[in-house]
């Protein structure tokens, strides 16, 4: 087997991880978090936030460390620097110390050992099949999403949130960083793998030359890419984030209500899988386009306030676009600015695609506060992806993906 798979591997497990984790776990310790401290809830999302606010700045220097580094060590020291957030998580004597500490410590996790450095180490190593391999990898997000959460609410009962999280601490050194030890790469030829071998995978550092500051900022492509991109993101993260109540308004049982998340989340397995294929198959703008077409179909229908059959389909549709957007995302970067510059392109748009998204927040709630309903909202996200797909018209690829 090519070793580019395993690579895929290693990727996969540290992404269910570490993205399991700060996106899909944290919710999990708001109650016992703010019962032990005596705050309330908006005491406890700081913690979120200021995990968000840090990742503006983390995310480009990790990007250019990662384009000059070894991708082998950078992993290995994000496993570590999780499992000594968690556990400092666990010291904290005060809601002051445990924003700072998750804050911190989460956001540096997140880009030495997320979803950035992921998709960039993924993309060396493959060529042709760039997309599926991307694909796959990205599934771990999903996995995570389900194995993470499942650990912490298997152990809550017996350790509390303090040992819940000791607990996981040590899953990460024992388990997660031999294995990213073991398989990650960063280069092909690391392991005697040459261009011309399997997958026509870059074979060397040096194989292009590495791009600017100014090079990246200055090309049109990084700007269109980075504007579609954070409207899909933003509008999508803000919809789902207010699924639950939006059913909920609409007079299904919260439990139904909540069980629209799930949906999301396993179609976006399945997502990620058939976007990954069809970046491949068809090329990089028409996956996009198809993500931004079945986001904006999820949301019309939606808007619309049907019958939760109709509200079930419509989670499908946002799902399979939710799935496709990473590995999307990274195709399109590694076609664009190269391997060699992988990194520091990923990461300098990361804070932008961050910023939509920080706005799509508060302008949900602003439209559900003035309208009392969902469905302006809906409508008006709906209008923003055609914009987004404008948006992808100018983008001019170097090469046919």
């Amino acid at each position: 087997m090519y070793y580019g798979w395993r690579i895929v591997g290693g990727s996969f497990l540290s992404q269910a991880f570490v993205i399991g984790f700060f996106t899909y776990a944290v919710s999990l310790l708001t109650q016992p978090v703010r019962e032990t401290f005596d705050v309330g809830v908006e005491m406890v999302m700081y913690s979120l936030t200021c995990g968000t606010f840090v990742g503006l700045f983390t995310m480009p220097i990790v990007g250019i460390l990662l384009d000059k580094l070894s991708v082998r060590k950078i992993f290995a020291a994000g496993v570590v620097l999780f499992a000594l957030g968690l556990w400092l998580l666990c010291q904290s004597a005060t809601i002051i110390q445990y924003i700072v500490i998750f804050g911190i410590t989460m956001a540096l996790a997140n880009a030495l050992a997320g979803s950035m450095i992921s998709s960039a180490v993924v993309s060396r190593w493959f060529t042709n099949n760039r997309g599926k391999a991307l694909g796959v990898a990205a599934t771990g997000t999903s996995v995570g999403g389900v194995l993470v959460p499942g650990l912490i609410t298997f152990w809550l009962p017996d350790y509390g949130w303090r040992g819940t999280l000791e607990n996981l601490a040590i899953v990460l050194i024992v388990l997660v960083l031999p294995i990213v030890l073991w398989t990650i790469r960063s280069w092909p030829s690391e392991v005697g793998i040459q261009e011309s071998q399997e997958d026509g995978a870059g074979g060397s550092a040096a194989s292009a030359a590495q791009l600017g500051l100014k090079d990246i900022v200055g090309n049109s492509n990084f700007w269109w890419l980075a504007c579609a991109l954070g409207l899909l993101f933003s509008t999508y993260t803000a919809i789902l984030s207010n699924i639950t109540p939006y059913a909920t308004q609409l007079g299904h049982q919260e439990e139904a209500a909540s069980g629209l998340i799930m949906v999301v989340a396993i179609t976006g397995l399945l997502g990620k899988l058939v976007f990954g294929v069809a970046a491949d198959m068809l090329g990089h703008k028409w996956a996009l386009w198809a993500a931004q077409l079945l986001v904006a179909v999820g949301f019309v229908v939606l808007a619309l306030e049907p019958s939760y059959l109709l509200i079930l389909l419509a989670c499908v549709s946002i799902g399979l676009a939710a799935g496709g957007m990473l590995p999307v995302w990274g195709a399109f970067i590694a076609d664009i600015f190269g391997l060699q510059s992988y990194g520091r392109a990923f990461g300098l748009m990361a804070p932008i695609i961050t910023v939509f998204v920080m706005l799509g927040f508060p302008l949900a709630g602003r439209l559900y506060d003035v309208t009392g309903s969902f469905s302006l909202c809906l409508w008006i996200f709906a209008g923003l992806m055609a914009v987004a797909a404008m948006l992808v018209l100018p983008l001019r690829l170097p090469h046919k993906s």
